[in-house]
């Protein structure tokens, strides 16, 4: 009888990447903020000059005579209050400005990565997280099945191979275009609060402040990408090994799906947790709108016999029992 297949034993990070997101969390900050810090030296470099604007304030009083309707019920009169406000027009001619633009976005494709195919991104975090997967599908895999072993003495033996090489390089190019299009979001963004408040003449500060607020808005981007990509980068790995061992070896195997099963776990996650997939369908599940986003939920490889059970007595049945707790505690927490 074949081994029981290798499942996580950390239900929080079934995946085990929970540390590697963090540190990719805190280096796509570092970076965001280094783009922060062009465009506001790109502010820096801007001269400015004010002015006063003055401006009369009017009371708008009801009038309480409900046969007038619309505008006709209220009585418009002059507050002798003048309000004062300071606008700004800048001085710096435009095509420097645009220059100083260009060299910005030119940063941040620098800081971001997006001007290498193997960037700081892809060599530190997505390919380290898919040959995590790899290994995990070798091991798994391994423990289950004599012809697999046989094909796959090493785990080296399946880093050097040409298939995997061919993988690597899809996924490499994946993240490449990822990156192009977080750093396009980022100088849009950036951008855009600069030059919004140089059009609309408020101040400097106001404008810097405006920049930070969306210096915000992207690094939650940014920490949403890591939480999805690493995850997805280590699942799409243990999937593509598990497909290659099929074809090649005819190996009848299944995909078991793992979740997290923890507070912030969507419950079409949950009612995953213990099935039994081909592939294809896993794939498929994940490839719907949203369902890899932060996503946490990891697969684990499982022979089957001719009828699609697994060969391991009980694998099911034990993970059946931990969804079954997972639901007690949120419907007792509601």
């Amino acid at each position: 009888m074949a081994r029981a297949p290798i499942l996580p034993t950390n239900h929080d990070d079934p995946n085990g990447t929970g540390a590697k997101v963090r540190q990719a969390n805190d280096e796509f900050k570092r970076r965001i903020r280094k783009c922060r810090d062009a465009y506001l030296a790109v502010l820096d470099s801007i001269q400015f000059t004010s002015y006063e604007t003055n401006s009369k304030a009017f009371t708008y009083e009801l009038i309480k005579d409900d046969s007038k309707l619309g505008a006709d019920r209220y009585r418009v009169t002059p507050n002798p209050i003048t309000t004062h406000a300071k606008r700004y027009e800048f001085l710096t001619l435009p095509d420097v400005l645009a220059r100083s633009l260009d060299t910005a976005a030119d940063l941040v494709d620098q800081f971001l990565g997006a001007d290498d195919v193997r960037s700081w991104w892809t060599l530190q975090y997505v390919i380290p997280a898919y040959e995590k997967g790899a290994a995990a599908a070798w091991r798994n895999l391994g423990v289950q099945s004599t012809e697999y072993r046989l094909m796959r003495p090493s785990l080296q033996s399946l880093l050097t191979s040409e298939p995997y090489q061919r993988r690597i390089g899809l996924i490499s190019a994946r993240e490449f275009e990822l990156m192009k299009g977080l750093s396009s979001d980022v100088k849009q963004g950036l951008s855009q609060q600069l030059t919004a408040g140089l059009a609309q003449g408020i101040g400097p500060k106001e404008i810097a402040r405006n920049i930070t607020l969306q210096t915000g808005i992207e690094e939650r981007r940014a920490e949403r990408i890591a939480r999805t990509e690493i995850n997805q980068a280590l699942r799409t790995a243990r999937m593509d090994e598990t497909t290659d061992a099929a074809q090649r070896l005819g190996v009848n195997v299944r995909v078991l799906h793992i979740s997290a099963l923890s507070p912030t776990t969507r419950a079409t996650h949950a009612a995953r947790h213990g099935n039994l997939y081909t592939v294809e369908a896993e794939r498929d599940w994940f490839a719907e709108s949203g369902q890899a986003v932060n996503c946490k939920c990891s697969t684990s490889e499982v022979l089957v016999d001719d009828q699609g059970k697994p060969l391991s007595p009980g694998l099911i049945a034990r993970l059946d029992r931990s969804r079954e707790a997972w639901q007690a505690r949120n419907e007792k927490a509601e």
